[in-house]
């Protein structure tokens, strides 16, 4: 009962936080344009993180809902380590400090510890793991074909080409890649951890 409540209070303060921020831009920012504030890699995955959270809480736990839940924390942790390690100093489209923090730090915390206190029924493999790595590929994608699209908007600067140049950018990608797919390994086997 209290890991429902708690799965539910984080979600709906993740959602609070994207919302509060969204509502900022419109108000608040000039040619602040809703597709680009959707974008963000942060936003998507912490509404990842909310329905992963809410349909485990309303208990969820089918083979599919935890390889489901699974990307979600997956994606949340990698917000979290490509935030801290790599955009902190760097804007990136946040209007309050407390919304900063719970989108890019507490939310990768609690997806990280909910997985660790209480994974899936039956573990991941590595093959579904490495299907997560799908999802940032096909944003990679769809970042680098949007850009130039919608008035050479890059969420941010190491997938940017206008930065960066397109060498440099597959070179970030290619070395986000493989820690990435480090990360999903991870993810899956501490499904397993507790099964000893």
């Amino acid at each position: 009962m209290i890991l429902r409540l708690l799965r539910t209070g984080f979600a709906v303060l993740a959602l609070v936080a994207l919302a509060v921020n969204l509502e900022n831009g419109i108000s608040e920012a000039a040619g602040f344009k809703v597709a680009n504030f959707f974008s963000y890699f942060t936003v998507q995955s912490n509404v990842l993180a909310a329905i992963a959270l809410i349909g485990t809480a309303l208990g969820a736990h089918s083979a599919r809902w935890a390889a489901f839940r699974g990307l979600a924390t997956f994606a949340m942790v990698v917000t979290g380590l490509v935030y801290n390690v790599l955009l902190a100093d760097i804007p990136v489209g946040v209007t309050d400090p407390w919304i900063n923090d719970v989108i890019h730090r507490v939310m990768p915390v609690v997806m990280l510890a909910d997985w660790m206190l209480d994974p899936p029924r039956k573990g991941i493999d590595r093959t579904t793991a490495l299907w997560w790595l799908a999802y940032p590929l096909a944003y990679a994608v769809y970042t680098l074909i949007r850009g130039p699209l919608a008035g050479d908007f890059y969420p941010y600067p190491f997938i940017n080409p206008e930065q960066e140049g397109y060498g440099q950018v597959a070179v970030n990608c290619l070395g986000l890649t493989v820690v990435l797919a480090a990360l999903a390994l991870a993810v899956a086997w501490l499904s397993n951890v507790r099964r000893g």
